[in-house]
């Protein structure tokens, strides 16, 4: 008879720890799910410029007057290997451009808030030029 007694305990406790480790699991998920939804992804903004001066891997550039007003100032972008730099379609080397080109930049992530702006993740420039 104790024994069955302890059986039954032990049932009930196995029991008690399912079901805690089941609801663990369900509200782990759901706060992953809320964090998840609430983390903004970074989206690729485009904006017009024309390129005022170039140095080792940085160019500044000045923004056009067709942009939003965000974009009419004054920038330093900051050119990695992995930034595409293309003309139609056709890729070019940074040596390709030069001061006074038309380009479009785009790029994703934040624009420091210094004199001039500084932009750092840029993802693509593109030579608006009609010859190269």
């Amino acid at each position: 008879m104790k024994k069955i007694k302890v059986v039954y305990i032990l049932l009930i406790v196995l029991c008690v720890v399912a079901v805690a480790g089941i609801f663990f699991a369900i509200g782990y998920k759901t706060a992953y799910d809320r964090i998840e939804a609430a983390t903004p992804t970074l989206k690729s903004q485009t904006f017009y410029a024309s390129i005022s001066d170039i140095r080792d891997s940085t160019l500044s550039v000045q923004g056009m007057d067709v942009n939003d007003i965000n974009f009419r100032g004054d920038f330093v972008l900051d050119i990695v290997e992995e930034t595409k730099i293309v003309w139609r379609y056709t890729e070019l080397s940074f040596e390709d451009l030069d001061v006074g080109d038309k380009i479009a930049v785009t790029f994703s992530g934040d624009v420091l808030e210094s004199s001039p702006a500084q932009i750092t993740q840029v993802e693509q420039i593109q030579l608006l030029d009609d010859e190269i």
